[in-house]
């Protein structure tokens, strides 16, 4: 049988069409920052009603000596023969001689060989290098934003703390690593944004979070290395000077993450829901059905329900539709939809008393939205796109993260998370390409790695391959392993369901067959 699209990156994975992707994510708050934003402007006010007919959300959940130094020659000291000749001629005193015993000194040192990350050679003619800094542009959406969730402000405090973790170790080939600026992309402008940073040739890089990843492919074709939150399948497959947090992905492939749940939940009954106004939410919603029905008999579990036809963010609410679920016996809800649609459905459930109905989130991997809802989601799952903050893999690149962040008084997030890990890439390809580097030797040298895991924060990816999107039966580019690692929700927090020290569930990604996954940690 065939392979699929690693389980922990989609929920089973779903993404949007190229103009109408969105995600949410953590909303942590914003922070003031010397940028260029809301540069150009947008022709008109986009009404609220409007984005949200255009933009719609795109789900991506569940969807690792010092070298002795050579001693100096041996130092010898002979002194030279006294010969003493008394008067008269007649008597001669024998010859008094005297050498000094040879006197050798051994010198040992012990010297480091030196750090390569700090070799510096002077480089000319590569843009935002110069013999202090390496910069880059951070492109992102703060303005028009539908959701209201912090993106662009959040995303850029992972790409700072990394920037400070790495500068003061002593940065990078004897240069800082530094953001020359950042620009708000304001919904429908990243193309614009995109357009903007390679006329003005001053940065080596650009990083790229926003929800219209419209301006891509202009950044892959000037070939600029480019790191992205990869909720857009559609822009970052086959392109392969952009390089996703996560690896390109299967929008349609059965996984084995979801009915997983199923069975740790003990439900028999499943529904799986989306919007009618996405075609990929309507995928993923299929593809949720799909992966149960493949796995039924062996998780003892069936689907119930299917509705793909919700209106986006459930403006007239979700009350039949509960009701029939409970009519039907379901006790399970999968969905691919928003945390905001989320919460009402919970609360649905408790109304018509449902309350113990067990939900798989796509995406409210978010600390602020689960501790204020209290325990309205108690027992519900929900997987983050790496390793959780709740782990405990003793992971040197995590301690890293939530150490710098709260050194520099930013808040812990999802998307802050995505920048740090989207740094690592960027960090990871120059160190790769060597201290005479440029912007396609760092390319080049990324996506000659066959392991990347960010420190073990992330599953591994193999770069060589991974640019194209896998399709399910063909091993050639999907990940080794199908791995997600949930969360349960409990009285407002989260805690792992695996082993806190090895929090990913693991299959082998060459079979479809049923099987217990294994528990494991990558990195170290």
């Amino acid at each position: 049988m065939g392979l699929r699209s690693n389980g922990s990156f989609r929920h089973p994975g779903y993404q949007m069409e190229p103009s109408t992707s969105i995600a949410l994510l953590s909303p942590y708050g914003t922070y003031g920052r010397p940028a260029r934003l809301n540069r150009g402007g947008m022709e008109s006010k986009v009404k609220t009603r409007f984005i949200l007919a255009v933009v719609i959300l795109a789900l991506v959940a569940a969807g690792c000596g010092n070298s002795g130094g050579q001693g100096t020659a041996p130092a010898t000291t002979t002194a030279a023969p006294a010969t003493t000749t008394a008067a008269p001629a007649t008597t001669t005193a024998a010859p008094a001689t005297t050498t000094a015993a040879p006197a050798t000194t051994t010198t040992t040192s012990t010297t480091e060989p030196p750090d390569p990350r700090f070799t510096f050679v002077p480089l000319e003619g590569v843009p935002g290098v110069d013999d202090e800094e390496i910069a880059f542009a951070v492109i992102g959406i703060r303005t028009n934003n539908p959701l209201g969730t912090c993106i662009l402000d959040c995303y850029l405090d992972g790409i700072e703390a990394y920037f400070a973790f790495r500068n003061a170790e002593g940065g990078l080939f004897g240069r800082e690593l530094g953001v020359g600026y950042v620009l708000d992309d304001e919904l429908f402008s990243n193309q614009v944004r995109a357009l903007e940073v390679i006329s003005a040739d001053d940065v080596f890089g650009v990083f790229n979070a926003t929800l219209i990843a419209s301006g891509w492919g202009d950044l892959n074709d000037s070939g600029i290395p480019t790191f992205a939150w990869n909720i857009h399948a559609t822009e970052s497959a086959n392109r392969t000077n952009v390089f996703g947090h996560i690896a390109a992905m299967c929008a349609t492939c059965t996984q084995r993450a979801v009915p997983y749940t199923v069975k740790l939940a003990g439900a028999t009954k499943v529904a799986s829901l989306g919007y009618g106004v996405s075609e990929n939410s309507k995928v993923c919603t299929q593809a949720v059905a799909d992966s149960i029905d493949l796995y039924s008999a062996e998780i003892g579990a069936e689907m119930a329900y299917f509705n793909d036809s919700l209106g986006y963010g459930l403006p007239n609410g979700i009350a039949p539709e509960v009701t029939r679920m409970k009519e039907l016996g379901v006790d399970f809800i999968s969905t691919c939809m928003d945390l905001n649609a989320m919460k009402t459905m919970a609360q649905e459930l408790a109304r018509q008393g449902m309350g113990d109905v067990v939900l798989y989130h796509p995406n409210t991997y978010n600390h602020l939205f689960v501790a204020e809802a209290g325990d309205l989601f108690d027992g519900d799952f929900v997987t983050p796109q790496f390793m959780p903050f709740e782990a405990a893999a003793d992971n040197a690149m995590q301690t890293a993260f939530t150490d710098t962040m709260a050194e520099l008084g930013r808040e812990l997030s999802e998307l802050a998370m995505v920048g740090w890990i989207n740094a690592d890439a960027a960090y990871t390809a120059i160190l790769s390409a060597g201290p005479v580097f440029d912007q396609k030797s760092a390319i080049d040298a990324l996506n000659s790695q066959t392991d990347y895991d960010a420190g073990g924060l992330i599953v591994p990816v193999d770069w060589s391959r991974q640019h194209v999107p896998p399709v399910e039966g063909d091993a050639a580019n999907d990940y080794a392993l199908e791995c997600f690692a949930p969360v349960r929700m409990s009285e407002g927090a989260f805690e792992t369901v695996a082993d806190p020290a090895t929090p990913w569930f693991c299959w082998d990604n060459t079979t479809l067959d049923w099987a217990e996954p294994t528990q494991t940690v990558f990195g170290g």
